[in-house]
């Protein structure tokens, strides 16, 4: 293990013993100058077998409360250990609840001086989670939190205070891509409300399922693979109300959702908005037209 691995893996258990206990943290690093954060939309990490070719920081809320719990002060931490590391590049991505992690926390980091381009994906995010969000009643687990709000006056002050994530945004958002299921009215709704917000780009995809970054991790054209995953989401799916909720009631049906979709990796996504390749690189590679559709 060389010097800098260990300065940065000293930096990680001061930054775990630092951030709230509520989050769950995990980090692998591949002697990368750029990080990617990745934002679970579960209690636990997420995404941890994917072959990501730079260093990652996986962070998890082990309450579902959407990132929200003191995220002020859990950037100002994460933003010491990201100095003290010495990364160029950091991207914050996640899906669903991992998503408005991401637009949150990569917002509130973007307002403090750094030595680091900063970059957020965010696949199928919630953005309004205070007040109630009729649109959000299909997740049990947001139902819950808003039922918890009267007896927890910390968490109900975070909510009041960054649940309405366009906002947040509207005030100082880092260069960031948003990816969500057009056919979804869930997706739909809650990306459009960062529509025209500086440096925000919106990237709808033809697709109803509400992971939209499902076909980013996965080989499409792969039917074990498909099978696979299908099998994996469907056994959480017995302990996660909220994927149960999200899920085609038949597994039959799992792979024809995704039918006619021709999709670039995750890494190859990251590395194109975010221009990681690129050191010379100020400003993020716009993407288009991330999912097209299969002639």
């Amino acid at each position: 293990m060389t010097e800098h691995s260990i300065q940065r893996n000293s930096a990680f258990k001061k930054l775990r013993l630092s951030l709230h206990d509520q989050y769950d943290l995990n980090y692998d690093q591949r002697g990368s100058d750029a990080l990617i954060v990745v934002f679970s939309p579960n209690p636990k990490a997420t995404l941890r077998k994917y072959p990501f070719s730079h260093d990652c920081l996986y962070v998890a809320d082990r309450r579902l409360q959407y990132y929200t719990r003191n995220p002020g002060r859990q950037t100002m931490v994460l933003h010491g250990f990201l100095h003290r590391c010495g990364y160029r590049k950091v991207a914050f991505i996640g899906s669903s609840k991992g998503g408005a992690g991401a637009l949150l926390w990569s917002s509130l980091i973007s307002r403090w001086e750094r030595s680091f381009e900063l970059f957020c994906l965010a696949f199928s995010p919630q953005t309004l989670l205070y007040p109630f969000n009729d649109n959000l009643v299909s997740l049990p687990s947001y139902v819950n939190n808003m039922r918890s709000l009267e007896g927890e006056p910390v968490t109900r002050a975070n909510f009041e205070a960054y649940g309405d994530i366009p906002k947040v945004l509207t005030a100082r958002a880092a260069p960031t891509l948003v990816t969500y299921s057009e056919g979804n009215k869930m997706d739909r709704v809650e990306a459009e409300r960062l529509a025209g917000i500086e440096r925000v780009q919106l990237n709808p995809i033809n697709l109803a399922f509400h992971g939209s970054i499902t076909p980013f991790v996965i080989n499409l054209g792969n039917n074990q693979e498909v099978e696979k995953l299908a099998l994996k989401l469907y056994a959480d799916a017995e302990h996660d109300t909220d994927l149960r909720a999200m899920l085609p009631m038949n597994k039959g049906d799992f792979a024809t959702i995704f039918s006619g979709l021709n999709c670039p990796s995750l890494s190859e996504m990251i590395d194109q908005f975010c221009s990681i390749s690129s050191v010379k690189s100020d400003q993020p590679a716009m993407v288009a037209s991330e999912c097209s559709a299969q002639a």
